[in-house]
Order: C-alpha cells, then structure tokens, then sequence
C-alpha cells in the first residue's frame, strides 16, 4: 500500500484553490467590463456614456442631458430639455428658470413617499409666489400617470418626463425615489436629497437656495 505524502495537496484543497481562482478572474472581469477604462465616465445605471452628450437619445427628438458635467454641489446644475407632461409638444429646459431658485424633484406614481411630498412642494410654491419653482421630472411613466399623481394632489407646478431616465441617469439617479436637487437663483446646485423630505426638513433645504419659508 502506497503511503499518502502529507505534503501533497490534497483534491478537495486543489478545487478550492481552483474556484478561489475562478471567482476572482470573474471578479476582475466583471469589474472591468462594468468601470470600463474610465474615460468619458460612464454614467452610474448603465445610461448613454457622457461621450455621447449634449443631446443624449430618450424617447422624444431634441431633448436629454444639454451639458456633460455632473450635478456637484456648489456648480452649476448641469442643464437638460424634457417634454412638458402636460403638453408634449412643448419642450422645457432646466436653464429657462435661472433667475428663480429651483427644485428639480424625481418622482414617480408608484411612490408612496412622492406622493408625501408632493403637496408640501404646492404649499411652498404658493406661499413664495413667483420666487420658487417646483420642477417634476417623472421617471420612467408615461403622461397620463404622470400628470394623474399630481392632478390628484392639487399640484400645478410644472412637470416633464424622463421616459427613459437618460437625464436621472446622468444626475445619478435611480428607482430610490424621490430624489430633489435644490437650485438657487444663479443655476448653482446648494443641496440634494435622496428619500422623502419631511414637512419640518424643508425650509432648512429652501434656505440653502436663498428662500425663507415656514411651513404650516
């Protein structure tokens, strides 16, 4: 009978080995395929590669991602073209409310959280008459669901839609809605958040884009 060297490896060991190796060549190919080389920086869910901007496809001509830098706080917001959700055939940019503080808001119907919010943002615009605007940018719906949500919250503020979230891709935006950019009067994004933002929160966020507002 011959004797086992102990210094051998063992099968079980050589698999081991053998998928520890596998798992991380998979890993690295995974990582590369996903990061790219990193030029042109890919945008964060898989949208148009900011190589392809201004004028990134969605579902309508002539409209998408107009600047290629990325939302960063204390710059300037970068500027996009959507179609109105109230009329299609008109066409707005985030640019023809500079001069205004601004909040551009993602929201969706299916989202109990928006629904929360959406109101609060009404009462806002009311109060601070033409000082604030409110900017709905739908994700992924069509027209109907997304003027629907906000003609049954009473909300008159405008909206567009990002049917096929080339612009919330480019703001790093995904399904964890709402998310809200909050914009002062020269264009310059002062604040963002990602989930819903409570009744007692938003005045301190108008604040950072120049407005005093007390909600009731």
């Amino acid at each position: 009978m011959t004797k086992q060297d102990p210094e051998a490896p063992q099968p079980l060991a050589q698999y081991g080995v053998l998928a520890v190796a596998i798992l991380l060549a998979i890993g690295v190919g995974g990582y590369l395929f996903l990061s790219g080389d990193g030029k042109d920086e890919e945008l964060a869910f898989g949208g148009t590669p900011v190589s392809a901007l201004p004028g990134a496809p969605t579902a309508f001509p002539n409209t998408g991602m107009l600047e290629p830098n990325r939302p960063k706080e204390g710059e300037r917001a970068p500027d996009f073209a959507l179609v109105d959700a109230r009329d299609t055939t008109r066409v707005r940019k985030l640019s023809e409310f500079r001069g205004k503080a601004v909040v551009v808001n993602w929201y969706a119907s299916w989202c109990e959280p928006c629904k929360n919010e959406i109101p609060a943002f009404q009462k806002a615009v009311d109060a601070l008459g033409g000082e604030l605007v409110v900017l709905g940018v739908n994700y992924l719906e069509d027209r109907d669901r997304a003027i629907g949500v906000l003609d049954k919250l009473g909300a008159t503020y405008p909206a567009v839609l990002d049917t096929n979230a080339a612009v919330a891709d480019h703001y790093r935006v995904g399904r964890g809605l709402p998310v809200s950019f909050f914009i002062d009067k020269e264009g310059v994004l002062q604040a963002f958040k990602t989930g819903e933002i409570k009744k007692d929160e938003l005045g301190g966020y108008l604040a950072k884009i120049g407005l005093t507002y007390s909600p009731q």
